[in-house]
């Protein structure tokens, strides 16, 4: 695989509910496949509880743009 036109997988960032829900919406202005994951309730969460929002892949340039001022883990 070509590095320089596709974010490799498994990339990670700690961010708040807000700015996961800012972020879905610029992953869906750009038509980036993304999914919102919400708990089910049957752990330690809450139901509903929001823990991921996965996004991607694509290519560098769109993933940078809407991630590039996260921090990586």
């Amino acid at each position: 695989r070509d590095s320089s036109t596709s974010r490799g997988l498994g990339d990670v960032y700690k961010a708040a509910l807000e700015e996961l829900l800012d972020l879905k919406k610029e992953a869906d202005k750009n038509n980036v496949s993304n999914y919102l994951v919400v708990d089910a309730g049957r752990t330690q969460l809450p139901t509903s509880t929001t823990t991921v929002l996965g996004i991607g892949p694509d290519e560098d340039e769109i993933m940078d743009k809407i991630t590039g001022d996260l921090k990586l883990l």
